[in-house]
């Protein structure tokens, strides 16, 4: 199996290198960074971990090959079948431009503002401020891991919890490329008087539960803007500009939150940093194949949210927690890629589903074409950036708690009642 492993994860990384080259286009799909980002997240850093990681989860193997077998099977049908946008129906000039669609990006960014407002206000009506992670963090660091705890079991509405999670994982990431377009048509004072003020807003709603995922998974999105924007290349600015992001944002939470009570180096931190983003996700995909692999998959009502309640990434948790130390806790997250939930589910027939459900996630980038022309970027971007999200939680979770449902049929609505442009005829 070690050997099968190998060779798949060696065929996922050509694959890439040979898209990269020669197709460069398949990385306007969502699912071409799902794939990419579980090639880096899971198979790059089994090469030095695998050892450490084996022994925790013996199943880590079999989890190997079963998502690089996605990912070959997954671009390889990418590579047969996707039709992506041009770049240049993406990247408009605003030479062209009508009056009316200059504005779209500044009055598309307001509603969104507005969106954010509205529920910030309403979750502080719910939370009060000292209750909030983010109070935890800058004022109360000896509380602030309580405060953090408080802060999400405050919000007892559902409807709450929904809205919540969409601000922050599509509201925020749409304003951030919209406030991104924006900016890109000011200049001087001007544009930094937008930006540095609703960039700071945006970042105080990701921080009001103390969550640290949220800014890091911002930088990606900005990324992404940026790739798309320069023609599908990869600028250094913002690789470097994400790579510090990443390394110093959670440093920085967590050095206020643990401040007088953790003597670790910045060494440390780091590393710890590296296990979270580049150990854990194998680690926990290993016990989802394992729990399957052992007690036989849980079946298509579970699938389907059907049948009993039960928490199942709860339940695998405190299991395979407790080899390590022992468990004083009763509920544990647990988040991976959507494909080990199918693994769950169906065990290797989870590979159907998984690959069925990138070509469903795709499926609004058809209409990018007919979307208002200054919206095309923007928009393609948040879409590209829900990769993120589809490699850290469950399909249904992140198409309907996320929002990538809205997302999805916004952009899909939006593009149905959109005529394309006629080409001109040639003249004979």
């Amino acid at each position: 199996m070690l050997i099968v492993a190998a060779l798949m994860s060696a065929a996922a990384l050509l694959l890439f290198v040979w898209a990269w080259f020669r197709r460069r286009r398949l990385f306007l799909l969502p699912s071409t960074w799902i794939l990419l980002l579980s090639l880096l997240i899971y198979v790059v850093p089994a090469v030095a971990f695998f050892d450490e990681i084996e022994d925790l989860s013996p199943y880590a193997t079999t989890a190997l090959t079963y998502c690089a077998t996605i990912i070959v099977m997954g671009l390889a049908i990418n590579a047969a079948m996707a039709r992506p946008p041009a770049p240049s129906t993406i990247l408009v000039d605003r030479g062209v431009l009508t009056a009316r669609e200059r504005n779209v990006v500044g009055r598309t960014l307001r509603i969104v503002l507005l969106l954010l407002a509205l529920v910030t206000v309403w979750y502080l009506l719910k939370v009060p401020l000292r209750s909030t992670g983010l109070y935890g963090v800058l004022f109360d660091p000896q509380n602030a891991a309580q405060l953090r705890e408080e802060s999400l079991k405050l919000l007892d509405s559902r409807a709450l919890q929904y809205a919540y999670l969409v601000g922050f994982s599509t509201l925020s990431p749409l304003a951030l490329t919209l406030l991104l377009s924006r900016s890109a048509e000011l200049r001087g004072l001007r544009r930094w008087r937008l930006f540095v003020p609703v960039a700071f807003f945006i970042a105080g709603y990701l921080l009001l539960t103390g969550a640290r995922v949220g800014l890091v998974n911002l930088a990606v999105a900005g990324v992404l803007y940026a790739f798309v924007r320069n023609g599908l290349r990869l600028g250094m600015k913002p690789l470097l500009g994400a790579a510090l992001i990443l390394m110093a944002v959670p440093m920085l939470l967590s050095f206020l939150r643990e401040q007088g009570r953790n003597e670790a180096t910045v060494l440390e931190y780091v590393e710890a940093i590296g296990e979270r983003i580049f150990l854990l996700p194998l680690l926990i995909s290993g016990w989802f194949v394992e729990y399957a692999q052992t007690n036989g998959p849980i079946g298509i009502l579970a699938a389907l949210g059907l049948g009993d309640t039960v928490d199942w990434s709860n339940v695998i948790a405190l299991e395979f927690l407790g080899r390590k130390e022992a468990v004083t806790i009763e509920t544990v997250t647990t988040p991976t890629a959507f494909f080990f939930s199918n693994f769950l589910y169906f065990g290797w027939l989870g590979v159907l589903p998984s690959l069925i459900a990138l070509q469903l996630i795709d499926l609004p980038v058809r209409y990018v074409r007919r979307l208002p022309r200054p919206l095309r970027l923007p928009l393609t971007a948040t879409m590209l950036y829900f990769a993120v999200i589809f490699v850290q939680s469950g399909f249904g979770v992140t198409f309907v708690s996320h929002g990538y449902l809205l997302l999805f049929l916004l952009v899909i609505q939006w593009g149905a009642r959109t005529r394309p442009v006629p080409r001109p005829l040639l003249a004979s």
